[in-house]
């Protein structure tokens, strides 16, 4: 079995339970290209000459910014989406000669490219916040549009239809997104012209829908956070003088720390004024903070046999033909389902794979996302 996914931004094959890394020859290119170019400019922005001309600058070596945000086996290679800077590329990679070169798809300026899914050479894409269909030449055509958000695309296993989740936008006084509602799974069916909400309820957020042939409909399930309320303007207004005191007091008992060894604040030692780092547990997905640590920590206590970092209220669920609902696992990250119904899922700490005699472990692999078996 070979598993393919996504991990702190770089590509991964997991192979008899021994993981490598796949990388991108676009990404790499793309990064040294820039940094050429930033080097072939920092005579213009650096040195007492450019000083005295006024054009002195920070220097180049802030981060390139690369993301790979999707993978989908189109049956004879790998096809990936990522985003190079402002500009959206899909490229196909061999999985088993990860040295060769890549075939380009389509790049694209201002086009953002998410998730991706194929079925017969069509790529189905989360473009700029919508649907969109690519084939392997890069045309094109945008499906949805309007103030909503699509992402996690999946070609039916049945028919031409589409499966991704939705959200609409609500928007404050100056246009900018405010929130997103719950999310609910949408069905596009291309033949038909036509678009049907097939799940929802304001309480949970419906994710990465997916069927199989046998009629099984698949997708996670998790809690619908409400948005906070943010403080109205009078109230920041009135509060600034405030925080700039904080800020100001801040500063100046740092400074005494620092260079007078003792705290401005009494009852404080030298050594409680440092930086606050948050813990490399505490992670941010999908728009959320994650409390890792503590979550698998609730999980281990709670007789999970391999405890990931996802609450157990997020579920892998799976709707039978005839409307019977089955939790297959909770605290479930991802996860692909396969041609003999078994299920290859990931917890944010483990790849898993799910049979109807239980779960086997795989192998570890942090936070692995956008799961693809290759051949199956």
């Amino acid at each position: 079995m070979k598993i393919i996914y996504i991990s702190d931004n770089k590509i991964y094959k997991c192979t008899d339970g021994k993981i490598t890394e796949l990388s991108s020859e676009r990404a790499q290119h793309y990064k040294s290209t820039v940094s050429e170019i930033r080097r072939n400019k920092e005579w213009k922005h650096s040195g007492t000459g450019a000083q005295f001309m006024g054009t002195a600058a920070p220097s180049g070596n802030e981060a390139v910014f690369v993301s790979i945000n999707g993978i989908a086996d189109d049956g004879t290679g790998l096809v990936y989406s990522i985003q190079l800077g402002e500009m959206g590329g899909i490229y196909r990679k061999n999985p088993d000669k990860p040295e060769a070169a890549e075939e380009h798809i389509f790049t694209g300026m201002n086009r953002d490219i998410g998730s991706i899914s194929i079925k017969n050479g069509k790529i189905a894409a989360c473009s700029n916040g919508h649907l969109s269909i690519f084939d392997m030449k890069g045309n094109f055509e945008d499906i949805t549009d309007g103030d909503s958000i699509e992402s996690q695309p999946c070609w039916s296993a049945e028919d031409d239809r589409i499966f991704c989740s939705t959200a609409g936008i609500a928007r404050n006084q100056y246009g900018a997104p405010a929130a997103y509602s719950p999310r609910s799974i949408m069905a596009v069916d291309l033949n038909a012209g036509s678009m049907e909400e097939l799940y929802a309820d304001e309480k949970y957020d419906f994710l990465r829908p997916s069927n199989d042939s046998s009629g099984n409909f698949y997708y996670i399930r998790q809690p619908y956070k409400v948005p906070e309320e943010k403080n109205p303007l009078w109230k920041d207004v009135l509060l600034f003088p405030v925080r700039i005191i904080k800020a100001l007091m801040g500063f100046l008992n740092a400074f005494s720390v620092l260079f007078g060894g003792e705290s401005l604040r009494s009852g404080r030692k030298q050594g409680d004024v440092k930086t606050k780092d948050k813990s490399d547990r505490e992670l941010f997905f999908e728009g959320r903070l994650l409390e890792a640590e503590k979550n698998e920590k609730e999980n281990s206590a709670k007789g999970e046999k391999n405890p990931g970092i996802f609450p157990l209220s997020r579920v892998l669920v799976r709707i039978a033909p005839d409307g019977t609902e089955t939790v297959l696992k909770r605290g479930v990250m991802d996860y692909a389902v396969l041609s003999d119904g078994s299920i290859v899922c990931s917890n944010g700490r483990s790849l898993l794979h799910i049979t109807d005699s239980g779960e086997e472990l795989i192998a570890k692999a942090k936070m692995a996302q956008n799961i693809c078996v290759l051949g199956d």
